[in-house]
């Protein structure tokens, strides 16, 4: 099971596979229907941040409240699409607030890998 493992669908074929049962046609269907609705929370292809991305997100944590500018929250999905190499989203703001949150989380946190205090 040590492969790339894109989801839930990749874990149920590995051991069921490993259980000697062979997949069907419906069962590759569900595979990556699981994959899509279920993918792996981890992301080996973070890229490295340019030195200008460091200083401008340590600037953004200086100045951002909990309310986002329209500006602030455009830098924050491009960044985070970039570094985290995903699709550009940008969430609705006025929906709700937690992908704004999370996506600061993570930046967050792969900022203190840089310049660890």
């Amino acid at each position: 099971m040590g492969k790339n493992i894109r989801g839930a669908g990749d874990v149920v074929a590995a051991i069921t596979k490993f259980a000697g049962i062979e997949p069907c046609e419906a069962c590759k269907k569900r595979q990556e229907k699981w994959n899509r609705i279920f993918p792996s929370r981890i992301r080996k292809n973070i890229r490295q941040m340019t030195e200008e991305e460091v200083a401008d997100w340590k600037s953004f944590q200086e100045v951002r409240t909990l309310r986002l500018t329209n500006e602030q929250r455009k830098y924050v999905c491009t960044i985070y699409a970039e570094v985290f190499n995903v699709p550009y989203y940008e969430p609705c703001a006025t929906c709700d607030p937690l992908p704004y949150l999370r996506m600061i989380e993570k930046m967050d946190s792969i900022i203190k890998t840089y310049d660890p205090e």
